[in-house]
């Protein structure tokens, strides 16, 4: 998915926490967007993903070179971050068995559930679950369907290094196969991203293309 954004701002208050965002970024490209805290990081993940709406500008998505309605995106769409909340009544194949009724995948349940290397737990409440596990079944909702857009913001919170290394091996597996933005200021979250962004001199910043 190619994701286009048209000198987009967003204000809350009367505060601009970005402002006249431009920024071209190609189908199945890597990006990883740094800056300070405040800089507007998770902001920005926030509007890519349509959670929230600009305040100014526009953000367009092409699928095949067709735009495509925001409507249709969330579809499309696989976002692991700390304001996204997990169904805490779920046991994990429950949580992974509902959330897979809207998404296609290449894998099986079974697979799945093997791949996120929690599946000792498979019968366990997500409420239930330590931080670490929670953020390992976030991820795995983003990274195992066939989103054309993955969006993670700060995607290591809450794990050990063991979950660090699993998490880098899953991502750069998917690298060219769909578009993929990182938020980050932890190197080992993005050091293998092709591209980087930093927001840090936020305003007015343009990028037309990677």
């Amino acid at each position: 998915m190619r994701v286009k954004l048209n000198k987009v701002g967003k204000r809350f208050n009367k505060e601009w926490i970005l402002k006249n965002l431009s920024l071209d970024i190609p189908s199945q490209s890597s990006l990883s967007i740094t800056g300070i805290n405040g800089s507007g990081k998770s902001t920005l993940i926030k509007l890519i993903s349509a959670y929230m709406a600009p305040t100014s500008g526009d953000i367009q998505y092409f699928k095949n070179k067709k735009t495509h309605p925001i409507e249709s995106i969330p579809q499309s769409i696989g976002l692991a971050a700390p304001y996204l909340n997990l169904i805490e009544e779920f046991s994990l194949k429950e949580h992974i068995e509902f959330h897979f009724k809207f998404k296609t995948t290449p894998f099986s349940l079974e697979e799945i559930i093997k791949r996120t290397n929690i599946q000792f737990s498979i019968d366990k409440k997500v409420k239930d679950f330590s931080s670490g596990m929670k953020q390992r079944l976030k991820l795995a909702l983003a990274i195992y369907p066939e989103n054309k857009l993955i969006l993670l913001d700060e995607p290591t919170s809450n794990l050990d290094q063991e979950g660090i290394e699993w998490y880098r091996d899953q991502i750069q597996q998917k690298i060219g196969t769909c578009t993929i933005i990182v938020a980050s200021n932890q190197p080992h979250e993005y050091d293998f991203i092709p591209y980087t962004i930093n927001l840090t001199n936020k305003y007015n910043l343009s990028v037309k293309a990677l």
